[in-house]
């Protein structure tokens, strides 16, 4: 940079010198009531060296104040993320009047167990409002709705605070403004991000919408809640879809979908035999229990963890009673974000947001 500078005023210095020959006649120049004649170049050389200097100085200063703001912050960050967040929060304070330091404080008051007070006028980028979103969603949804709402009042381009918004509302059954919000997240995310956008979407829509978004399902990304949808209403390329839950490596979480549904059907079940090895025994144990296949349930029994093999033994897979039964038995599924664990599928996990996460714990052979 300082090489640049140097470059620019030499070519202007030339500039000037080339006109300075061109106009040596003089010219009186008056100031605070005194005057005094001088070389119309020397007059123009002297100005064009003041306003360089006032530029240069002022710049200076200016690289100088952020010099000093990234050695600071880079002392807070080095204490936040040794250990230090008493040391952190003390550093950060003083820079909280730069609206992107907010997080990295409440990430320091999150250590000390205290959580991070600031006064929300004063800023107008709607961060703030994001952040504290995010650390009290799980306790005060409504609050956290009204943060976003307000955040993305302030700035509509907070796409973290529409992503959070989106699940929030989809939670809370608002399934019209989660979807309207959806498709604004997928038209304006990064390119790297636009397929898992997609994915979002799709479980949305497949969730939410149903058959009307059939054509618009079939154009995107394969999720277990859309797949498991598509499986149950597309007679005509039923078999296809159900290929697809093994190449797609979602075999078991859309497994599950069909048998919370209760939409297997005869192809679903008869290609799951065939593959049965590349299926969760626990899963393959639902199945057959929500469809009354008992004697393949026994012939699992084994394979099976003790709560249920117990269940079956007692006898409970004589009706449907045996599926009701064995559901709170089980916590099959694990949030690949957050690890909580869950006994049945949901194309959201509601203590991360995380979308599309849940993973059957044995996995499906090629899941990803």
């Amino acid at each position: 940079m300082m090489i640049l500078k140097i470059a620019l005023f030499v070519f202007v210095l030339l500039l000037a010198l080339i006109f300075s020959y061109f106009n040596l006649q003089s010219v009186k120049v008056s100031f605070f009531g005194g005057s005094v004649t001088l070389p119309l170049f020397l007059v123009v050389f002297i100005s064009f060296v003041v306003g360089f200097l006032i530029a240069y100085i002022s710049s200076e200063l200016k690289a100088l104040e952020w010099r000093r703001y990234g050695e600071r912050l880079k002392k807070a960050l080095t204490n936040l993320w040794t250990g230090y967040p008493d040391r952190a929060r003390s550093q950060m304070e003083k820079l909280l009047d730069n609206e992107e330091v907010v997080p990295l404080y409440a990430e320091s008051m999150k250590e000390l167990g205290k959580e991070a007070s600031v006064y929300l006028q004063r800023y107008s980028g709607g961060i703030v409002e994001t952040v504290i979103a995010q650390y009290v969603f799980r306790e005060e949804r409504d609050r956290a709705k009204d943060l976003l709402e307000k955040a993305l009042g302030k700035n509509w381009n907070n796409l973290k605070a529409r992503r959070l918004l989106r699940s929030i509302y989809f939670l809370d059954g608002e399934g019209d403004k989660a979807v309207d919000l959806q498709r604004s997240i997928v038209q304006d995310s990064e390119k790297a991000l636009k397929d898992v956008e997609k994915e979002v979407l799709s479980s949305m829509l497949a969730s939410l919408r149903g058959e009307e978004t059939l054509e618009e399902l079939t154009k995107l990304p394969l999720t277990p809640t859309s797949l498991a949808f598509l499986i149950g209403l597309s007679q005509k390329h039923r078999e296809r879809y159900i290929s697809r839950m093994f190449e797609e490596g979602i075999a078991n979480e859309t497994l599950l979908v069909l048998v919370q549904n209760n939409s297997l059907t005869p192809e679903v079940i008869e290609v799951v035999e065939r593959r049965r090895e590349e299926i969760d025994p626990v899963v393959l144990s639902l199945m057959y229990a929500s469809v009354g296949m008992y004697e393949r349930l026994e012939q699992l029994k084994d394979k099976l963890p003790l709560p249920i093999k117990i269940l079956i033994e007692k006898g409970y897979g004589e009706d449907r009673e045996c599926y009701r039964e064995l559901v709170p038995y089980i916590r099959l599924l694990e949030c690949s974000l957050c690890g909580k664990e869950y006994p049945q599928y949901s194309p959201i996990c509601p203590n991360c947001l995380g979308w599309n996460k849940l993973k059957v714990k044995g996995g499906s052979k090629n899941a990803h």
